[in-house]
């Protein structure tokens, strides 16, 4: 029950935050759409709490009011939301729940006539921005892409956030030590995997996959469903999964059933160094994209023939799985302390070879820090 007031308190927090930035730009309202999709919805359940199996809903916050309006037309995901929503301002408008979006947001930019919009380019459909502009750019009426003073505001956790996701973390390492009691040659790994995947679904993580890595490239990918483990596999296993309160973690760790063999023991210690080395660089005020050199250096020191890279070195992840600066996208973005970092430097070696080994960061003033209990990256399974 704490937790939950706990969560209604933050929410009311963004809000108000929210409503300081609207307030800056002379904004009335912000409109927010949510697709029924990993990556699409946070922006609205920062502000709502919003649970979103499938579809489309808005999210509207007025510049003077304290609870936003959640619409959606399944009159089940309005149910589902009553109960889950940190507002009671909850329409099953069916069947234009964006008709009756547009009539509120119009409600709200009586007087300020700037509307914000949030996450223009990739999460409003062709159709739907259409009618915005046909019926509610009218009498006045204009938009203002305010998706990066959003996520810029979001990147940075609360203490709330930072628990939560400390919690999340926590509960992949559970789901990853029942895959190491599960994971024996001949076990079909699709059955390993789905007892971690019970560890977590049983304790109310919802949205997520697991994946593998069997031939040590870095790119994880499921497996064949009648894949089985044999004597002499080394693999990568990876979580990838919301938590209760939908805030995602990316857990990895490398597998095997046999001793390693000399080259991959120095790979996995040279990563080891290069995860330490990262982590004490990626402080506040360092440039999220200095990453990728950092590791390549390490990766050189060490003996290995450095050709690129094969992901994001690094991304802000909260809500959505990437919220924020990223390495890849946003370079030259100056990181600040707690930001989240989903870490996993990407360094690619000679013969398209690595490791994909990641968790969640805290990023402070003296470095970044894990947000899970984990204190392995390795292990051998006995047999």
């Amino acid at each position: 029950m704490l937790r939950t007031f706990a969560l209604q308190q933050d929410v009311r927090r963004r809000i108000r935050k929210a409503q300081a930035v609207m307030k800056d730009k002379g904004l009335g309202a912000l409109f927010i759409p949510a697709q029924g999709a990993p990556g699409m919805m946070g922006m609205a359940r920062y502000f709502t709490n919003l649970q979103l199996w499938s579809g489309t809903a808005w999210v509207v916050v007025g510049a003077e009011h304290s609870e936003p309006a959640l619409l959606q037309s399944s009159s089940y995901g309005v149910e589902w939301n009553k109960q889950e929503a940190t507002t009671s301002w909850v329409e099953n408008p069916y069947p234009d729940p964006l008709g009756r979006a547009i009539e509120i947001c119009k409600e709200f930019t009586e007087r300020d006539k700037r509307i914000g919009i949030a996450q223009l380019k990739t999460n409003w459909k062709v159709g739907e921005w259409t009618r915005i502009r046909e019926e509610l750019l009218i009498d006045g009426r204009e938009t203002v892409d305010v998706t990066k003073d959003l996520n810029r505001m979001r990147s940075i956790k609360s203490n709330f956030e930072i628990e939560e996701i400390f919690r999340t973390g926590r509960l992949l390492c559970e789901g990853l030590e029942r895959f190491a009691e599960v994971a024996r040659p001949g076990v079909r790994c699709w059955d390993a995997a789905a007892a971690a995947e019970v560890v977590l679904r049983s304790q109310g993580c919802f949205w997520g996959r697991s994946k593998y890595s069997l031939d040590l490239r870095p790119q994880t990918i499921p497996t064949t469903v009648d894949r089985r483990f044999s004597e002499d596999d080394i693999f990568v296993f990876e979580l990838v999964y919301t938590g209760p309160l939908g805030y995602w973690d990316e857990m990895t760790a490398l597998f095997s059933f046999q001793p390693l063999p000399d080259d991959v023991q120095k790979q996995l210690e040279a990563h080891e160094k290069v995860i330490q080395a990262c982590a004490v660089a990626m402080k506040a005020g360092a440039r999220i994209g200095d990453m990728h050199d950092i590791a390549s250096k390490v990766w050189q020191e060490e003996g290995f023939e450095v050709i690129g890279k094969h992901t994001p070195n690094c991304h802000s992840i909260g809500l959505d799985d990437e919220d924020g600066p990223s390495s890849w996208f946003t370079p030259d973005e100056i990181l600040e302390a707690n930001m989240v970092l989903s870490f996993h430097p990407s360094t690619l070696l000679k013969g398209n070879r690595a490791f994909l080994i990641s968790d969640n960061f805290l990023v402070t003033g003296q470095g970044a820090v894990p947000l899970s209990p984990r204190e392995w990256l390795y292990r051998k399974i006995d047999l």
